[in-house]
């Protein structure tokens, strides 16, 4: 069964997590609870911790750095307002969990590459407007450990692959996934002031993430555009791929993919 540890002095979420049951039905032990910053590092030390919620209280941004340092694999889930809530989160985080440790290949088992992998695959779904709300890509953000945050203005670029290509159809016939590892090679996860992720939607489109490295200064619309048109030209001429650029644009945050949102 995987441990959890819960850090919090919150004496409402104290009470909930102690009048729950049916931890153990959802492959988990009963979570350890901690209310400080020391109390939770020492825990860490001597028990195998799998997953981690923190309250959201600056003073418990010093245990968040240590996370970052020390276990920067580790998902860490939410802590909710209600028990149900509470029961649904854990049981996303199991499920993230037996991910994390399916034993898929012959290598050496490497934490922050699995969670990479995993982050990539939640990103997808993220950028192709399957999230259902904002909050559910809040939560994921935190979960999968991602280095962006809800509320950050960023660009969107769309590319489409023109009708009469055959490339996916004919040439590519690993499919979408291993397409777009080859695309993810090409564009790079930053460049510049830029983070970048690539997700492939469909056999007709493929949309760019570019993220402000810096949150502060914002990103050029501009500058994420000459990339990009920089960038599909390199794949035109080693994969033969025609991409063409749909639009490239601003949008208000990751929150605006959220399928109640509606917006791509």
């Amino acid at each position: 069964m995987y441990r959890l540890l819960i850090v919090t002095t919150d004496q409402a979420t104290k009470d909930m997590l102690a009048s729950m049951e049916g931890w153990e039905a959802l492959g988990v032990k009963p979570p350890r609870v901690r209310e400080t910053v020391e109390d939770a590092v020492e825990c860490m030390k001597k028990h195998p911790i799998d997953a981690i919620a923190i309250e959201d209280a600056p003073a418990f941004a010093p245990l968040s750095a240590y996370l970052d340092r020390q276990a920067p694999a580790m998902p860490l889930f939410a802590i909710e307002n209600d028990a149900q809530k509470q029961l649904e989160t854990v049981r996303q985080t199991v499920n993230l969990l037996t991910r994390l440790r399916a034993d898929d290949s012959n290598d050496e088992y490497d934490p922050a590459y699995m969670m990479e992998k995993q982050r990539s695959r939640w990103l997808r779904k993220v950028i192709s407007g399957l999230e259902p709300t904002a909050a559910d890509i809040e939560r994921g953000l935190r979960l999968y450990r991602c280095a962006m945050r809800p509320g950050v203005p960023c660009v969107l670029a769309r590319l489409a692959v023109p009708e009469d290509d055959g490339f996916m159809t004919e040439r590519w016939h690993y499919g979408g996934e291993r397409l777009e590892i080859a695309l993810r090679n090409f564009f790079g996860r930053e460049h510049g002031h830029m983070l970048l992720r690539v997700a492939v939607i469909s056999p007709q489109e493929v949309r760019v993430l570019c993220y402000p490295r810096d949150e502060g200064e914002g990103l050029s619309e501009n500058a994420a555009f000459e990339y990009v048109q920089e960038t599909i030209e390199q794949i035109t001429r080693y994969l033969g791929l025609a991409l063409k650029v749909l639009e490239v644009r601003r949008i208000a945050g990751l929150g605006d993919f959220a399928a109640e949102n509606d917006a791509i």
